[in-house]
């Protein structure tokens, strides 16, 4: 395992040379700022603009940051070939693929405090702390982005480049129609596409589960039983990823 934390903290600290991060970063910045000019609304409504804007933003360029990140760990140790002077030494291929999660984890987490810090920050300057809901949403964003980051990942131990973005952004917004999709799919006769429906809801990672923003920014209280429930699920759906990411990192020619 130490040997996994010493390679997870060498592509955390190369993480932090990219400048789309920080393009990124920014952004999410200007846009959950941005949400400040809302000030023509009346107090209550713009507090729920500065939620829904500042929680979609920690979301979504969460999600880019946790797709770019991820799927770049492992082809750039390959271009660079660094790959080859790790692997001469006593590190196994489980040992890099773990490493490479770990810092996966530890830049996300890095953007997604420098973020969450941020919007807290507006919600005080509007005098309106953060209540233990905010806390909710804001764990099961977390959740989501390092499940987000796992699949990429593990997808770049057999997919070029372009095919894991692609895919890792597709995969984005199949996972956020999952619940709509199979819902349209129960109430179709069509035996083949309900059957469709069934099966892509059942593979797919379902995104929307973490989705509690809407019922958080209108007021209505998220259980702890609910924010578990989707915490185990995401955990369990992270576990069976990343075993196959070990098994085709193994079975990867390099």
């Amino acid at each position: 395992m130490k040997k996994a934390w010493i390679i997870g903290l060498n592509n955390f600290k190369e993480s932090l040379r990219k400048k789309t991060l920080y393009i990124l970063l920014v952004v999410a910045f200007v846009v959950i700022g941005a949400s400040k000019a809302f000030s023509f609304l009346t107090a209550e409504e713009e507090l729920k603009m500065i939620k829904d804007v500042s929680f979609s933003c920690i979301d979504f360029f969460g999600a880019l940051i946790a797709i770019f990140i991820s799927l770049t760990s492992i082809s750039n140790e390959i271009e660079k070939r660094t790959i080859y002077t790790l692997f001469s030494k006593p590190i196994t291929r489980q040992n890099f693929f773990v490493g490479k999660f770990i810092g996966v984890i530890l830049i996300l987490l890095l953007n997604f405090v420098l973020m969450s810090i941020f919007f807290i920050g507006l919600l005080i300057f509007k005098k309106s702390p953060p209540d233990i809901q905010i806390f909710k949403t804001l764990l099961l964003i977390f959740t989501k982005l390092v499940l987000i980051g796992g699949i990429t990942l593990t997808i770049a131990t057999f997919a070029s480049d372009a095919f894991n973005l692609i895919f890792s952004i597709f995969l984005y917004i199949i996972g956020h129609l999952t619940t709509y999709g199979n819902q349209i799919a129960d109430r179709t006769e069509n035996v083949i596409l309900k059957g469709f429906w069934k099966i892509l809801y059942t593979i797919v990672p379902n995104y929307e589960n973490f989705n509690i923003r809407d019922k958080v920014v209108l007021g209505t209280e998220v259980s702890w039983n609910y924010i578990f429930r989707v915490s185990i699920y995401g955990l369990l759906y992270l576990g069976v990823v990343l075993l196959i990411g070990s098994y085709f990192i193994q079975k990867r020619e390099i």
